[in-house]
């Protein structure tokens, strides 16, 4: 199973860059609908890549302690 991991890193990514581009125009939109300033905009996104850090950093983890434990053989 560990081999098809890497095969699945890249469609992965891509997967969730255009979720986040789908999604930050959606909540501008709304925004801007309900009539809050511009400004709201650039908070959006601000929140968005606030909340991307967490899972960034949970991703890296997760990573390292995989890399740590040793492979086992059949």
């Amino acid at each position: 199973m560990r081999a098809e991991a890497p095969a699945l890193a890249g469609p992965t990514t891509v997967s969730a860059f255009q979720l986040g581009i789908s999604i930050t125009p959606v909540l501008a939109a709304a925004s801007l609908t309900r009539e809050a300033a511009l400004t709201s905009v650039c908070l959006i996104g601000a929140a968005l890549a606030t909340a991307a850090v967490p899972l960034v950093l949970l991703d890296r983890g997760r990573t390292e302690r995989a890399r740590r434990r040793p492979v086992r053989t059949p």
